[in-house]
């Protein structure tokens, strides 16, 4: 098993710590994975203090730097650079439970994502709150229409270098990159599978995250249009090749976003 724990991190605070901790604590063998954290941005004190913290640990790690401060750009340079069979998002301030990475490989089918269950937290892990992509039983389907939420990011899965291969996320897109990332991969996917609902992937919400800023409603309208732009690209780009339901689908979702606005 060859497996790249991809990491961005832009001016990176004791999170990152935190979060390299519960790789560190994985029950599987750590020979099995590498660690790629991309810093990107700002590079001192942080470029510093990461390979200080990376120092304590015992898995395979790499620490690359660009001065572009962009989590698209960061994550599209450690997939240029990876060459490993299986490829793991993970956001710098999140946290992974001890059979994380043992349970996605215990589901991997050919052509098969593997998704993980998912709870947010704020600091405290032992007061979580169910994530929209929470679920209570075990499950495995082909109808990614069905499952399509567990499509709408990257990160709580593991993805088949295979699936991936030249496909890179959009520089231009600051909100719904990974959306339209996982669109653009959803002609090869055979089937979403889950691991049991033990393996956790938690996520950090911090009131000053990109992903829960508030926006204005012409900046709203600008970025829905360059996103749905850019699954119509996908798709109509080979039509016989995606689900016509999934693209519909994914439309919707970002309207829907946009009239929320008006709540």
């Amino acid at each position: 098993m060859d497996i790249n724990i991809i990491i961005p991190t832009y001016k990176p605070g004791n999170y990152l710590y935190e979060c390299l901790q519960a790789i560190d604590k994985q029950d599987i063998d750590l020979s099995l994975f590498k660690v790629t954290i991309v810093l990107n941005g700002s590079r001192e004190p942080y470029y510093g203090q990461i390979k200080k913290w990376l120092s304590c640990f015992k898995f395979t790690s790499e620490l690359l730097y660009s001065d572009i401060a962009s989590v698209s750009h960061a994550r599209n340079i450690a997939l240029d650079k990876s060459e490993s069979l299986y490829i793991s998002f993970l956001d710098d301030d999140d946290i992974i439970s001890n059979n994380y990475l043992s349970s996605l490989v215990s589901g991997i089918q050919p052509n098969s994502i593997v998704v993980s269950n998912t709870y947010n937290f704020f600091n405290d892990l032992n007061l979580t709150k169910k994530d929209y992509l929470t679920f209570n039983e075990k499950f495995s389907s082909d109808n990614l229409v069905k499952y399509r939420k567990y499509l709408s990011n990257s990160c709580c899965k593991l993805i088949p270098r295979s699936l991936i291969g030249d496909t890179r996320f959009i520089l231009d897109l600051k909100r719904s990159e990974d959306a339209v990332f996982m669109f653009s991969l959803s002609n090869k996917i055979e089937k979403i599978i889950s691991t049991d609902n033990n393996a956790i992937y938690y996520r950090r919400l911090r009131l000053n995250s990109a992903s829960r800023m508030k926006y204005r409603l012409f900046i709203e309208i600008r970025d829905a249009l360059n996103i749905m732009t850019n699954f119509s690209k996908i798709y109509f780009g080979n039509i016989n090749k995606y689900s016509f339901l999934l693209y519909l689908t994914r439309l919707l979702a970002v309207i829907k976003r946009v009239l929320l606005t008006f709540r």
